[in-house]
């Protein structure tokens, strides 16, 4: 009688432990499939959206700013501090339009920041790749298949036991540290 306590708590506790190991990967294929779906509904129970957008500030920031600094034309330019003091009301605006379930949407279906391929006929693969970082933290990386440049990874957390909310989006470091002239990836 002992013995089978013994095997039914180690039975109970394996699969809690396999559920608990699974549950990013579940709920991240469930994500992938929302945003794909367009299910505005599901991106939005699956999202941090003020923990995105504050993360995106400073990295759009920082890359605006770095591009500016680099690019020749801006350098002797009396509109540039203009531009310098403007920039973070332009982008806390632009980020609070873009970071949207419907956004996110685009993003994740694309593989790249900026608008997907919608006209063409035959839209690129977006190879995903999933990881752990730590217990609480996964990692999604996202990259068009045969693309150049660096991926976009996508930072989910852990609330609660089972479930995961995205809370960043680090962008490509190629697309934020590129040249002044380069087309974000």
């Amino acid at each position: 009688m002992r013995k089978g306590w013994i095997i039914a708590i180690g039975a109970a506790f394996a699969l809690f432990a396999l559920a608990y190991g699974a549950s990013p990967y579940v709920a991240v294929r469930g994500f992938v499939a929302a945003a794909k779906q367009g299910d505005a509904e599901k991106l939005r129970g699956s999202v941090d959206f003020p923990a995105v957008r504050a993360d995106l500030k400073p990295q759009l920031a920082a890359a605006v700013t770095t591009r500016m600094e680099r690019d020749p034309a801006m350098q002797g330019n009396p509109l540039a501090g203009l531009g310098k003091i403007l920039m973070p009301s332009i982008l806390d605006r632009m980020i609070d339009s873009v970071v949207t379930p419907e956004g996110i949407a685009a993003l994740v279906r694309a593989g790249k920041v900026g608008h997907a391929d919608t006209e063409s006929v035959a839209p690129r693969r977006v190879d995903y790749g999933f990881h752990y970082v730590t217990l609480n933290r996964f990692d999604v990386t996202l990259r068009r298949r045969r693309a150049v440049g660096d991926p976009v990874n996508l930072v989910f957390e852990r609330r609660g036991l089972f479930a995961w909310k995205l809370v960043r989006i680090a962008l490509p470091q190629s697309s934020l540290t590129g040249p002044a002239d380069a087309a974000p990836a």
